[in-house]
């Protein structure tokens, strides 16, 4: 039954070029989103449709390549090289994009994008702790919400815009309690098919049968009952740059070594629904406090990073940590001096690095250093 859903999750996912166009026309909008920190319940509470355009291929890496450097971020480089190709439906039905100065790559890359649509960048302060950096992203919140406005020609008002919030702070709860269920010893499913129904939620238009859907799952998760475990497996934490299921190396290679990946802490994992946005008060503060806070590379210092896996850690019972870098990823490739600090020294659990990219050329690499990591943590128990 759990294999059954999350199939649909996955059709479903594949049949959204085909939902998008029929929805541009009947005349809806659609907004192209980079990054989580673009609030796309602005987008909603416009009656507009927000979808991701973040690539997690290599396939376009030639076109992308006649204008990016061959040693960039490969995140980047397929996200364009997909868009200028023709390759991504979505980029083609974008009405307009939503950009943010996450890194100094992706601003420089969304003034090529300006070619070929309307691009609006929302400047991030790379602060979070004070109350001038709230009040400048607060205003950057309101000038996208704008921007969106005559993009789109709908209006953004603060009824829809409470709306859009209730209901992706429903969808945050769903996925949350669905997550929960790595914390049990065997859990019925694996992380890298739950990246499958994260992945669904970027790409599903219709929001109540998303919601329908993901309904069903943790219903039929919680039934489950999962066979005796004939053996203890590890217990790890994914952290580091955002995963796909087209680009999800690392999940698979520690699943099919003997090991188990009970929580992914990512863009891509629970950050995403970590936290709510406050449905008091005014709607614009509760999105801008709610997106600033989260905690990625990008800010300076990063200290949510180590409040979340603190707890993560905790809730899912981690025995280790796996750390996932993108190469040419500057930031996340820096601050994993600090994770490494803080998982050996202050979780006090053995820690692996991994810098990668979206081919297929280092995989014996990753599951020869992978297979070594899980052996020596088996190897510690029998020690201890």
């Amino acid at each position: 039954m759990i294999d059954q859903i999350v199939a649909e999750f996955e059709e479903r996912t594949l049949q959204a070029r085909v939902d998008f166009k029929e929805l541009k026309d009947q005349g809806r909008k659609v907004v192209g989103l980079y990054c989580s920190y673009v609030p796309g319940e602005l987008v909603r509470a416009a009656g507009a449709l927000p979808v991701s355009l973040c690539g997690s291929r290599e396939q376009a890496f030639d076109v992308a390549e006649r204008d990016l450097p061959r040693s960039f971020c490969p995140l980047i480089k397929a996200s364009y090289g997909m868009a200028v190709s023709g390759a991504c439906p979505f980029f083609h039905f974008s009405d307009c994009i939503i950009g943010e100065t996450t890194c100094d790559g992706k601003k420089k890359v969304f003034e090529l994008l300006a070619d070929l649509k309307p691009v609006h960048v929302m400047q991030l302060p790379f602060r979070q702790d004070t109350p001038e950096s709230l009040a400048f992203w607060l205003d950057e919140v309101r000038r996208v919400a704008r921007f969106i406005d005559r993009q789109t020609g709908g209006v953004i008002t603060t009824e829809s815009l409470r709306a859009a919030i209730g209901q992706e702070n429903t969808v945050r709860r769903m996925l949350k309690e669905a997550t929960e269920i790595f914390e049990q010893d065997d859990p019925p499913i694996t992380w890298s098919r739950i990246l499958q129904v994260f992945q669904a939620r970027n790409f599903m238009p219709d929001r109540e049968e998303y919601m329908s859907l993901l309904r069903r799952l943790i219903s039929a998760l919680q039934d489950a009952v999962p066979p005796p475990a004939l053996r203890r497996k590890p217990r790890i934490l994914v952290t580091g740059t955002p995963i796909a299921p087209a680009s999800d190396k690392v999940m698979h290679t520690v699943e099919e070594a003997g090991g188990r990946v009970v929580c992914h802490d990512g863009c891509s994992g629970v950050k995403a629904f970590d936290r709510l946005v406050s449905e008091e008060g005014d709607p614009f503060a509760a999105l801008a406090e709610r997106t600033l806070s989260i905690p990625s590379a990008c800010m300076s210092p990063n200290t949510g990073r180590f409040d979340l896996m603190r707890r993560a850690a905790k809730q899912y019972r981690v025995d280790a940590v796996i750390d996932t870098v993108l190469q040419a990823c500057h930031t996340f490739n820096v601050e994993s001096a600090l994770v490494k600090r803080f998982v050996t020294k202050e979780l006090g659990l053995p820690y692996l690095k991994l810098e990668t990219d979206y081919s297929e050329s280092d995989a014996g690499q990753i599951r020869t250093r992978i297979e070594a990591f899980l052996e020596m943590i088996s190897g510690s128990w029998g020690r201890s």
